[in-house]
């Protein structure tokens, strides 16, 4: 299980929103694998992500990222978890490495027939699908569709839907813009998988949808 599977929202929001995941497999191939987490961390970082973290140093690409610090506190067993809104990035770090064998498990989430169109492309073969196969049990409890579009951009429930209301509310009535809310809205995800490029989407219907209501 992945803790990116289950964003919510317009199937059409997700064309550019892939989050992407590395990592040694614990008690089979963490021993030394730092070094090659590192080199997997310069790849995906070098294609430019929308968005990147790190648990060890508890910031991600809108908190001010050191991209050395990081790399320099890469461990065995440290992930390397961040988002891509280019479908062609996420190609071209897939065959990257591929062509360098580093041995590390990689997940790239997303609607599935485009993750397996851009394995494809890479010149990779997919080892299994993980699905999202809907919300059971008290949904009543959750948040408002529109809400939850966004806090599941944080797979750790780092953010919380009064943050998100708030933030939504104040876009839609103009006193944020939708990048502004957006990088307000990534911060809390340590892991860097929230997609600021996606939020500034959905804000950007959001607004419309006021517009056409006020008409």
């Amino acid at each position: 299980m992945s803790h990116t599977l289950h964003r919510f929202g317009p199937e059409e929001t997700f064309q550019h929103d892939f989050p992407f995941i590395s990592r040694p497999a614990m008690k089979i191939n963490h021993v030394g694998a730092a070094p090659k987490m590192r080199r997997v961390m310069e790849i995906a970082l070098d294609h430019e992500p929308v968005n990147w973290g790190s648990l060890t140093t508890k910031q991600n690409l809108t908190m001010g990222f050191d991209r050395e610090e990081l790399l320099s506190k890469t461990e065995d067993n440290s992930p390397a978890m961040g988002c891509f809104d280019d479908r062609e990035k996420v190609i071209e770090v897939l065959k990257q490495l591929k062509e360098e064998d580093l041995g590390m498990s990689v997940v790239v989430t997303g609607l599935l027939d485009t993750v397996v169109e851009i394995c494809k492309e890479a010149g990779v073969t997919p080892h299994s699908a993980d699905l999202a196969v809907g919300i059971f049990g008290a949904t009543e409890l959750l948040p408002e569709e529109e809400t939850l579009c966004y806090t599941t951009m944080c797979g750790h429930a780092m953010l919380s839907a009064g943050l998100v209301r708030q933030i939504r509310k104040s876009v839609v009535e103009g006193r944020l813009t939708p990048e502004e809310g957006a990088k307000l809205l990534a911060k809390p995800c340590y892991c860097g998988v929230f997609n600021q490029t996606r939020a500034m989407e959905l804000f950007k219907r959001e607004i419309e949808g006021k517009a056409v209501e006020s008409e």
